[in-house]
């Protein structure tokens, strides 16, 4: 049978209340709740310049919370490879590997805002995409050397020394999201885990298809993330969870709303359309709200799960303008009294 596993994903939004301490210190109590929970993962996402995210260095922040928990495992998703040096890139996934015991999940992507992405003096796509290839050539190679000689288009290296390795062979589980068809070939034949970014009604055929081709690619030889058994086909989810269906609409509402302000800063401040629909409720948004009692958000869930067949929920706990104390309650609610009973309710045949 195919188990449904839980995650918690979170931007590390500004707080127009909270001073950025305050806010780190609060992820890293949401961090150690998932812990206790019995929760497989929390992600990070890695943006700069915008409110959107203050976590523009995610390996210090995954570095706290492996301080702060025991089992749970945590990584960025997705470290902006084309924004890393590839030789520094390198030994901060050692050490963060080895400081956990272990607990590292590596999400590799090339930034999905290019307004991002100049900061770091790209200037196209195509530039951003050849640095994002050449540092994980770079990464791949470092993990099986002693000593790294590497000359690429952008990046040289001859006999940099190589004294420490992931604690996980050959290197921590491999996460690349993506919403784009295109890239299914490639992240389902490597048997990379993905979390889908889309409308949910999309996501089940994408989903679908990757499973066919990892199916299909399953036993092929040097594909990236042979180590890792079966893929997680994740799907972020905004939840807000209170006592009544009325308490937790009211937070939620006003929480996606500071949201919806954040994700399209970048674009707004440009003068660009904003890249997706990300209204609460409209079934074609690209991050659906869901809200109520812990009896309505188990019903909302199992349907969400229906629609798009992930076998991995990322929950979004904390977001927008929502209190720290209202983000950990949904938490606790959910981990109590859902939790439980979408795990048994959601497997399926593999």
């Amino acid at each position: 049978m195919e188990q449904l596993n839980f995650g918690i994903f979170d931007w590390v939004e500004t707080s127009a209340t909270l001073k950025p301490g305050e806010v780190y210190a609060h992820k890293l109590d949401l961090a150690a709740a998932a812990d206790a929970a019995g929760f497989h993962g929390m992600f990070l996402a890695e943006h700069t310049g915008t409110p959107l995210s203050i976590n523009g260095s995610p390996s210090v922040l995954v570095s706290a919370i492996f301080q702060r928990t025991r089992r749970l495992r945590a990584g960025a998703l997705t470290f902006c490879l084309p924004w890393y040096n590839p030789y520094r890139f390198y030994h901060e996934v050692c050490m963060l590997d080895q400081l956990s015991g272990g607990r590292l999940e590596l999400g590799v992507g090339r930034g999905v805002s290019p307004i991002e992405s100049a900061i770091y003096g790209m200037t196209n796509i195509e530039e951003s995409r050849d640095r994002y290839r050449e540092t994980l050539e770079v990464f791949f190679k470092a993990c099986v050397s002693r000593a790294l000689d590497f000359d690429g288009k952008i990046f040289h290296y001859r006999d940099a020394e190589l004294h420490v390795r992931p604690l996980q062979k050959p290197y921590p589980p491999l996460w690349f999201p993506s919403s784009n068809r295109e890239s299914i070939e490639f992240t389902a034949r490597h048997g990379y885990h993905t979390a889908f970014l889309g409308k949910p009604a999309d996501c089940k055929p994408h989903f679908e298809r990757y499973r066919e081709v990892w199916q299909r690619h399953r036993d092929d030889p040097g594909r990236h993330n042979a180590h890792v058994d079966a893929p997680f086909l994740a799907k972020t989810q905004h939840l807000v969870i209170a006592d009544t269906d009325a308490e937790a609409e009211r937070l939620g509402l006003a929480a996606h709303a500071t949201w919806r302000l954040h994700i399209h800063h970048l674009t707004r401040k440009m003068g660009l359309p904003d890249v997706h629909k990300s209204t609460p409720y409209d079934e074609d948004s690209y991050q659906r709200l869901i809200t109520g009692s812990p009896a309505t958000v188990l019903e909302k869930v199992q349907e969400m799960l229906r629609v798009t067949g992930a076998n991995y929920l990322l929950c979004i706990f904390s977001f927008g303008s929502l209190a720290p104390q209202a983000a950990l309650r949904s938490l606790e609610l959910f981990s109590r009294e859902v939790m439980p009973k979408l795990t048994l309710a959601s497997a399926r045949p593999a």
